[in-house]
């Protein structure tokens, strides 16, 4: 969702030591042999789909940009943000985060938000990142190389049961596709996928459906985040001069928005349980990053983090928590605080690079 993971492909730009969850040159440096070549910021996007069994492939129509929206202010330091107004839910902030760790090889894990019940979600000597959980809980969408193929060298969309069985890819394309993300009725995944020979910087945003057909290309952009309601994405895109601000669509692609502008990258990370929020992570020039929170006008931006290193993952269920990463004893850490930043802490018993997680039923 990164910086360069240990064991990455050599020569790859790095914005800094700590991006470790942003997507800009995390799955370029995953693709393991393939190089990319050299790009230009606001390069015209090149063309390479992805491609499904007898897909229907949609492309609406793609409207200018709206005009810029005003540069949101940075906060300078650490700021409390008001606390989500939810329904009545877990006091304990239940549920199960899911991650992937590099040891020994790219693979999925589990585990509970106080650190127990810690094991692999998925066997496999393939690559596999990025999980997402379905909402029922039942599948976990994720991306990496598919069966018969060898590791690192495909990044394809694919699911598995939580039981570990039913595998079966989405997507099928020498592109890289990565950051499946699930609608919240379960239906359709959205992701980002680029040409192999390309970087982030020419991500489109397309959707599969959960049978792994009706494909469609909604539009230049990457890490899309559905809204509870399922109507609104929001992702990032690169724009003239800048690497990455936030914009919001509809579910077609259609009605693109500037959300917020800001020096650096900001990206997308989640849509609040109640549909108020957009969780999301601020990369600054310098090399710092750290979480943030935005209304759903792009107005009142708090930060979460002052920590320098903090990728946002995303809620739990009841919006009352929030899951991120953040460099704890010398590696990236699954942490847990509450939706208003305080009572930060790493979830216990973990011993490997931990990355991307996400917050599952």
């Amino acid at each position: 969702m990164g910086r360069r993971r240990q064991g990455s492909q050599p020569g790859i730009t790095r914005r800094g030591a700590n991006l470790g969850g942003l997507l800009v040159v995390l799955a370029a440096a995953c693709t393991g042999p393939r190089a990319p070549a050299p790009s230009v910021p606001g390069a015209p996007l090149a063309s390479a789909p992805p491609s499904v069994s007898s897909p229907a492939e949609v492309t609406p129509p793609q409207p200018a940009p709206s005009s810029p929206a005003p540069q949101a202010p940075s906060p300078e330091g650490p700021s409390r943000c008001p606390p989500e107004r939810q329904a009545a839910g877990s006091p304990d902030a239940k549920g199960v985060i899911l991650y992937w760790s590099d040891s020994p090889w790219p693979s999925l894990w589990s585990v509970r938000p106080d650190g127990s019940n810690r094991r692999r979600a998925y066997r496999s000597h393939q690559n596999a990142k990025r999980p997402s959980a379905s909402p029922g809980g039942r599948w976990i969408a994720f991306d990496g190389a598919p069966p018969e193929t060898p590791p690192l060298t495909e990044f394809d969309i694919q699911v598995v049961g939580t039981d570990g069985s039913g595998l079966r890819s989405l997507t099928s394309s020498h592109a890289v596709q990565i950051d499946a993300r699930w609608s919240p009725d379960g239906s359709t995944l959205a992701f980002t996928s680029w040409p192999a020979n390309s970087d982030w910087r020419h991500s489109t945003i397309w959707t599969v459906g959960f049978e792994g057909g009706n494909l469609r290309r909604l539009g230049r952009g990457q890490a899309a985040r559905w809204s509870p309601d399922g109507r609104r994405l929001v992702f990032d895109v690169t724009t003239e001069g800048d690497d990455g601000d936030l914009f919001v669509m509809d579910a077609d692609g259609s009605h693109r928005q500037r959300l917020l502008a800001a020096p650096g990258i900001d990206q997308a990370a989640a849509w609040s349980p109640n549909g108020t929020r957009i969780l999301f992570t601020r990369f600054e020039d310098a090399g710092r990053s750290d979480v943030f929170l935005a209304d759903v006008a792009g107005t009142h931006v708090c930060r979460l983090t002052g920590l320098g290193d903090a990728i946002a993952g995303s809620w739990s269920p009841d919006g009352s928590r929030i899951v991120f990463t953040s460099v704890l004893d010398g590696r990236s850490t699954v942490h847990v605080m509450d939706a208003d930043g305080s009572h930060r802490r790493p979830v216990p018993g973990g011993t490997t690079e931990e990355f991307d997680p996400s917050w599952g039923p």
